[in-house]
């Protein structure tokens, strides 16, 4: 009795190693259908490893100086690379601190011209109201023509 195709193909996912080829499986392949690895047609030299070359030792020497040390190990170069990264950076603070306050000084004239424009308005309605009204004198003469008269003194029982 042989197994199903979906046991068969679950025990093969089981014994795959890295990458899911028929060519990484733990068995012995020659047991499996179709997974055959060609022979090679020349001989395979196993691969050695490079000879271990020692590394040369430096002499002994007595005392460095930090001028000597620093020398050597271009300590120089390192101050002025960090130098100059400080130096970027301090611009680009001091750039944007001066962008904060252009764009605080942009706010409060935004505000100041509303402000002034709100006020231009409220005098062109006062030059309106002012255009179109009359004085006493010219009120007393339409309420007269019109009829009207002060009301009398002594009581509205008369």
């Amino acid at each position: 009795m042989s197994m199903p195709e979906t046991n068969k193909r679950k025990n093969l996912d089981a014994l795959r190693v890295y990458a899911p080829s028929r060519g990484n499986l733990a068995i012995d392949s020659e047991a499996l259908p179709y997974t055959r690895v060609a022979e090679p047609t020349h001989e395979v030299k196993p691969r050695r490893r490079p000879a271990l070359v020692p590394a040369k030792k430096k002499p002994a020497s007595k005392k460095r100086s930090i001028a000597q040390a620093a020398k050597e190990n271009n300590v120089f170069y390192k101050l002025v690379a960090v130098a100059c990264v400080l130096a970027v950076a301090l611009a680009l603070i001091v750039m944007l601190s001066g962008y904060n306050s252009i764009s605080a000084a942009q706010r409060e004239l935004n505000e100041l011209s509303r402000r002034v424009a709100g006020m231009e308005s409220m005098v062109e309605k006062t030059n309106v109201e002012y255009l179109f009204s009359i004085d006493a004198a010219s009120s007393h003469e339409a309420a007269n023509i019109a009829g009207m008269t002060y009301p009398v003194t002594g009581g509205a029982g008369n």
